[in-house]
């Protein structure tokens, strides 16, 4: 995403904990940075993508963080998929340090990252959001503002929801169908063209077919993070999801049995371990 800003124009100054991530921006005309104060040092824009809700406070507002070392007026703008708590203690201190808050996050695989062909969706100021379009369409073939404060942390869990939710279905309904005696790849073919059949399965049938899970563009261990962040945020609003409940029991089967690495859609393997399919 950063060489990508790079290619379209920008003036990019990138920073990792690891110095070889920055190898491709150098490479595509960026600038590494060896700390956060650097990356930031006089930029009208600052953007950030990480894991998890204690890392994003450490970068964010830490003594040598994004916040405390931007200039006044500039606009921050975190992609990172973390809680809605979080992003709203961000926007609350970059409000206090005059900084432009945009909670903004992406949806899509690493192809997508590498082609600038993912869909971006922004919550903030919609003024902002204009402000920071032109950066954004360098790595997003959609953008869209979605509203007020922190909405987009909102919907990206919801879509994230929605992901661990369809493929558990599809790897149950594969699993009880091979118990059957059915073909795999010939379930996975009328599944796809029928009414239960969408972009997602379309995008997974080579692989489920073909049993491809490893190098996946999503794994098991990071969808479990976001169901994790899901629940936490459910249980702060006293929300009942039994059904991502039982969704997440199914990754730590999957976890516990070395899958974590592996594509989210490896989870057919959990329910035919779970149901003694053999397979063939």
């Amino acid at each position: 995403m950063a060489a990508n800003l790079s290619e379209a124009g920008f003036d990019v100054t990138g920073y990792d904990i690891d110095p070889a991530r920055t190898d491709l921006l150098l490479r595509r005309g960026g600038r590494p940075a060896a700390t956060i104060k650097e990356a930031v040092a006089g930029a009208d824009l600052a953007l950030s993508i990480i894991m998890t809700d204690d890392v994003l406070r450490r970068v964010a507002l830490g003594p040598e963080g994004i916040i405390p070392d931007l200039a006044s007026g500039a606009i921050y703008c975190d992609l990172s998929t973390v809680s809605p708590t979080a992003s709203a203690e961000v926007r609350k201190a970059a409000s206090a340090n005059s900084v432009r808050y945009l909670c903004a996050k992406v949806a899509g695989s690493i192809d997508l990252a590498q082609s600038a062909g993912l869909t971006l969706f922004a919550s903030g100021s919609e003024d902002d959001f204009k402000a920071a379009l032109p950066a954004f369409s360098a790595i997003a073939a959609k953008s869209h503002y979605v509203g007020p404060d922190d909405s987009a942390a909102n919907l990206k869990l919801d879509r994230s929801l929605n992901v661990g939710v369809y493929c558990s279905m599809i790897g149950e309904a594969l699993a009880f169908g091979e118990r059957g005696g059915l073909d795999l790849a010939m379930m996975v073919d009328i599944l796809e063209a029928g009414p239960l059949g969408s972009r997602q399965l379309t995008l997974k049938a080579p692989s489920l077919k073909a049993r491809a899970f490893d190098s996946p563009p999503s794994d098991i261990d990071t969808a479990a993070k976001d169901v994790d962040l899901i629940l936490q945020t459910a249980r702060h609003d006293s929300m009942a999801l039994p059904l991502t409940s039982t969704v997440r029991q199914m990754m730590a089967a999957s976890q516990a049995a070395g899958d974590g690495k592996r594509d989210i859609y490896s989870v057919l393997e959990t329910f035919e371990r779970l149901s003694k399919v053999a397979r063939t």
